[in-house]
């Protein structure tokens, strides 16, 4: 399985590059639900979409919550289940 892509922000990005951050958050659907993020599925994590820094791991566990915390909603304004990525 190819790793997945996982494009973001400057200060999230740096956030796992400093070890602060190791969860990431994401609407439920087609592109991130529990066969797309299957524990044990290499990811890459990328400054934006540029090839200029990136990060490689491996998903440790996935999450599906049915009540996201709040700080999911101030990034990603949603109704729906959010996927927890850990």
């Amino acid at each position: 399985m190819k790793p997945l892509f996982i494009p973001l922000k400057t200060e999230y990005f740096n956030a796992f590059k400093s070890g602060e951050k190791f969860i990431e958050y994401r609407a439920y659907g087609p592109r991130w639900n529990e066969k797309t993020c299957p524990a044990g599925r290499r990811v890459v994590l990328s400054k934006g979409y540029g090839k200029h820094e990136r990060i490689t791991g491996v998903i440790l566990a996935a999450y599906i919550l049915n009540y996201p915390p709040d700080v999911f909603y101030t990034i990603y304004p949603c109704d729906k289940n959010v996927l927890e990525l850990e």
